[in-house]
């Protein structure tokens, strides 16, 4: 994927500007799109490299949480602003209500104004999309 295409579609879901994509390129690898800094590299085979942003194998295609915390803070729409307790609830994994007028489908998480990743937006319930890696637990 060229960047034009990725930047297009993260401006049509979350108003990413173009602009917030310079300096980077993009790849395609099996379902998953890759960014990486525009800086030239050797002609060599590699396992990794970048940071995956996308995952393609599903409908619609899925931001990654490391992509969101990078490009989140450009994005002007499809966003949910959380209190404290509902951050929490987020941050472990869990569903809450939400009731807005958002598109149904992936959306920016933000608590005081910073991106904590991915949620799934559909008849006022966001579920938190977070890797079980980054989850917390509660306390209570």
């Amino acid at each position: 994927m060229n960047s034009s295409e990725v930047a297009g579609l993260w401006q049509s879901r979350f108003g990413i500007p173009e602009k917030a994509f310079a300096g980077y390129r993009f790849f395609r690898k099996a379902q998953s799109v890759w960014m990486i800094s525009g800086s030239e590299l050797p002609d060599l085979s590699y396992e990794a490299l970048g940071m995956r942003i996308m995952n393609l194998k599903d409908r619609p295609w899925k931001p990654t949480t490391c992509a969101l915390q990078i490009l989140g803070k450009h994005a002007t729409k499809n966003l949910v602003h959380l209190n404290d307790s509902q951050a929490m609830i987020f941050l472990e994994g869990k569903s809450l209500p939400i009731e807005s007028n958002l598109e149904p489908g992936y959306v920016v998480v933000l608590y005081r104004e910073e991106v904590l990743g991915c949620g799934l937006y559909s008849h006022g319930i966001v579920i938190s999309q977070l890797p079980k890696e980054r989850r917390t637990t509660s306390c209570s």
